[in-house]
């Protein structure tokens, strides 16, 4: 069974992101490269931490601004390497499901 990456929502993860008790997995999403249980503790003030909805939405804010790139070249068609970035159609595929339309 695979898992969805409720940042970019790759739809190959491994672990699912949060269990039923809500504890994180620690797995990295090939796609986004957000840590399940690292990426999502943001403090934006002395012991006030954002949701984990509101840091996944940050963190996927800040991946597409910098270009939707690649974190694991091997889970994806050949001739995507890390760091380039996601085929927009693949990306364009996987945002639709959370209501984001990217612009053409």
């Amino acid at each position: 069974m695979k898992y969805i990456c409720p940042v970019c929502r790759y739809a190959q993860m491994d672990d699912v992101a949060y269990d039923e008790n809500g504890d994180a997995s620690f797995e990295i999403c090939s796609c986004c490269g957000f840590q399940f249980g690292v990426d999502d503790n943001v403090e934006i003030e002395d012991g006030i931490f954002l949701s984990r909805s509101e840091t996944h939405d940050l963190y996927r804010s800040n991946w597409l601004k910098e270009g939707a790139k690649v974190f694991s070249p091997y889970a994806f068609e050949p001739g995507t390497g890390k760091g380039e970035p996601l085929a927009r159609t693949a990306l364009k595929k996987q945002l639709r499901a959370i209501h984001i339309r990217l612009e053409t």
